[in-house]
């Protein structure tokens, strides 16, 4: 049986290339950038370890924390893609009475077949380099390599397993994905914060290494530091906490294959009150426009699809007042109002993919293509209006003249308003895969990567350039040193913004209308 998953995972994994051109475009894509990564710490690894130039304390404090970091990849990884179809997930083999402790194994080992784990092993394969100048460490490390494989994979199912068991809701998944992505946007700042506990970044490594060390996250990758320095009471102690590491992953593994196939149980009610009121309907006017504008809104606050955006932001801001606090640059904080401008207005560059079935409701009530531009458009003003304004406005105040100020806050408003309009028109003509109603925000489709990055690159060039004319002003002005031409710059991009939105409505709109059946089909197969 276990030789029968392993099976199918292979066929899985090779029949996926024969989708399109775009997934073995986007896979090829991903593995070079993982692997020229990989391939730097690699590089890193054989230089550390020469015999000549090897430092104990310095290859123990690498081995650590790239062990510590490759732990978390694959801790948080099947958070981000809790969401999707996954073929290996323990619900896809409820129906099919496979002994339990053979599908524990068998998840266990099918999840080494990805390219996550060939990178894994090269990494490990590295280990061994690095402590070569010891050999007694080089050999642990080399014993320990499968070890360690078979831990992270394990770890990786014990998190997808209790994920389908314990927290199959929608919400449940949504929200532990968009909370591994702003943990990972502030890790900047929690380094910053460890730094200046201590006198400097130096002095808090091997503190920090020494605690890593004793958690599951860093204890595989000091053992080979162990044997080096002789300390066998720190090995056995090390050892002890990677098999309680493993056992734990196991049974919990177990607990939820108990929970999904023998008592999995009834759905709990909400219990919601019953919705009064039309909601969001009544705030906008009734009118076609007015009716896509308030379904956009839900969306935006209702779908973590769309909502992961408006999570990360905040964080982003978090991380820009601490790269202030630190190195005391106000244009970290100033940057901030143009950012929002234009990642919000990229935001809606694949509305109409999102829609996925639901965009039958647009085809077959007959929404015209301005009434479904300016609607979604409108929705997404409703927010991103306002937040635009406020991080541009704030620290242009708090740091800048009035002049700045203004143009700070025009050039901030033209670039929300320019890419919005464009993102109108690129929705209506370029489709992709996405994650799917009830997906977790950050899973992709197979077969996605290669398109969504040719169309998402070509969406933020395009936008790029269209800022271009902002940009000769605001060199003009700061040149010439004329504080009274502020407001041209800041006004012209405005007006030069709302000129896109109105042209990507109508344009959009247009293009809407003349190929709305192929878009229906487009995104339905998605």
């Amino acid at each position: 049986m276990v030789a029968s998953l392993i099976r199918l995972k292979k066929d899985l994994t090779l029949n996926a290339f024969n989708q399109s051109a775009w997934h073995i475009l986007g896979t090829i894509f991903a593995g070079l950038y993982g692997l020229g990564i990989v391939g730097m710490l690699f590089v890193l690894q054989v230089t550390e370890g020469a015999a000549e130039s090897a430092d104990p304390e310095t290859v123990r404090i690498a081995s650590v924390l790239m062990g510590t970091a490759v732990f978390l990849l694959w801790l948080i990884f099947p958070l981000f893609i809790s969401g999707s179809d996954s073929a290996m997930n323990p619900r896809q083999f409820i129906t099919y009475g496979i002994p339990r402790s053979a599908l524990i194994l068998g998840t266990a080992l099918t999840g080494l077949i990805s390219i996550g784990a060939v990178l894994t092993l090269v990494w490990l394969i590295g280990q061994v380099v690095h402590w070569r100048w010891d050999p007694a460490a080089a050999v642990t490390a080399a014993l320990t390599l499968p070890l360690l494989l078979i831990t992270f994979s394990l770890v990786s199912q014990a998190v997808t397993t209790s994920i389908s068991a314990w927290l199959s809701g929608r919400r449940a998944r949504d929200f532990l994905a968009v909370l591994a992505l702003t943990v990972m946007v502030l890790v900047y700042p929690i380094v910053i914060g460890i730094e200046n506990a201590f006198s400097s970044l130096a002095e808090a490594l091997p503190t920090v290494v020494d605690i890593l060390a004793l958690t599951p996250l860093g204890a595989g990758a000091a053992l080979p530091a162990d044997v080096a320095a002789g300390d066998w009471g720190a090995f056995g102690l090390r050892l002890v906490i990677l098999a309680a590491t493993v056992g734990a992953a196991v049974l919990i593994i177990r607990a939820g294959l108990v929970r999904i196939t023998e008592r999995p149980g009834a759905q709990r009610s909400s219990g919601a009150r019953p919705a009064q009121g039309l909601g969001l309907f009544d705030r906008f006017p009734a009118t076609p426009w007015g009716a896509v504008a308030a379904r956009a809104s839900i969306y935006w606050f209702k779908d973590t699809r769309y909502g992961g955006t408006l999570v990360i932001l905040p964080a982003l801001v978090v991380l820009a007042i601490v790269m202030y606090s630190q190195f005391d640059h106000p244009w970290v904080l100033l940057a901030l109002g143009p950012f929002f401008g234009f990642t919000l207005g990229f935001a809606i560059s694949a509305d109409i993919s999102y829609d996925n079935s639901a965009f039958a409701l647009h085809v077959t009530t007959g929404v015209s293509g301005v009434a479904d531009r300016l609607g979604r458009l409108a929705g997404l003003m409703t927010f991103a209006l306002p937040a635009t304004a406020l991080t541009a406005l704030v620290p242009a105040v708090m740091f800048t003249g009035p002049a700045t100020t203004a143009v700070l806050v025009g050039v901030s408003l033209g670039m929300l308003f320019s890419a919005a309009g464009l993102s109108c028109l690129i929705s209506a003509r370029f489709t992709y895969p996405v994650p799917k109603p009830g997906d977790g925000p950050l899973s992709q489709p197979s077969g996605s990567s290669g398109r969504l990055m040719m169309v998402q690159l070509g969406t933020m060039v395009a936008s790029l350039l269209l800022m271009l004319p902002e940009i000769v002003l605001v060199a003009i002005w700061l040149l010439a040193e004329l504080s009274w031409l502020a407001w041209v710059p800041a006004v012209i991009s405005v007006i030069k913004g709302l000129v896109l939105c109105w042209l990507g409505v109508v344009l959009g709109g247009r293009v809407y209308e003349r190929s709305q059946p192929e878009l229906f089909q487009q995104v339905t197969q998605y």
